[in-house]
């Protein structure tokens, strides 16, 4: 959930500043952009930082889920895997 907050943060913060740039002050699309850009970013990461790396935990979480809960057979075939590899390379001299 924090990782949507934070993401729509940054977008907010992103649209914002590149429709002030565009359309207020009448700057070209590309050059309002990367401002807009660099702009979001920077703010985000030296105000929001709290709520940055509460995202980053929701995504550590998320992606440890995946390979945490591997079971033994799932593990005994990537075993098997590795080492057909290994002696292919081996073989082919790619090692």
């Amino acid at each position: 959930m924090q990782f949507l907050k934070y993401s729509l943060l940054r977008l907010g913060l992103f649209a914002a500043v590149f429709l002030l740039l565009a359309w207020g002050l009448r700057w070209g699309v590309f050059t309002a952009g990367i401002v807009a850009l660099v702009i979001a970013f920077a703010v985000s990461y030296l105000f929001f930082n709290k709520l940055r790396l509460q995202a980053n935990e929701d995504i550590r979480k998320a992606f440890s889920k995946t390979s945490a809960n591997k079971t033994e057979a799932q593990l005994a075939d990537e075993a098997v895997e590795d080492a057909y590899d290994e002696q292919r390379r081996r073989a082919e001299g790619l090692d």
